[in-house]
């Protein structure tokens, strides 16, 4: 393939940049055109289908987050829930056995803001476990 002296590559990571979007890729066939529509025509012609697609796109916010293990006495529960669902932070799995074990994630803040907030809600956590950090 021949250089095209910027007209896919520059118009195309310009819409990235502009969209402030990261971790994508973007791919744009071109079945007929060169010559035929010249150095404007490809640019316009890239930049269309890729404006197209980041409008159409389903975009992912992620940020960068915690998982973590929560055991938490029975009497608890509901206010660990509501706590949870308040704070955005996402229950993945709970276990039941002599005590309730909360699988979480959230933001690494929502992580730290939590560990402080417990003790001030008086909330009877048993324990707290750092898993992995991941991007939620």
């Amino acid at each position: 393939m021949g250089n095209l002296h910027g007209t896919a590559g520059a118009p195309i990571l310009e819409l990235i940049v502009k969209n402030s979007l990261g971790n994508v890729l973007i791919i744009v066939t071109r079945y007929f055109g060169g010559i035929l529509l010249g150095t404007g025509g490809l640019v316009r012609a890239y930049t269309s289908v890729a404006k197209k697609g980041i409008e159409e796109a389903n975009i992912i916010l992620k940020k960068q987050g915690r998982q973590a293990r929560v055991f938490v006495e029975y009497e608890e529960v509901e206010k660990f829930k509501y706590y949870c669902r308040k704070h955005e932070i996402n229950i993945k799995k709970e276990e039941y056995s002599d005590k309730v074990i909360f699988f979480i994630e959230m933001t690494i803040e929502g992580f730290e803001k939590m560990k402080i907030e417990i003790d001030n809600l008086r909330l009877k956590i048993i324990k707290i476990d750092k898993m992995e950090e991941k991007y939620i």
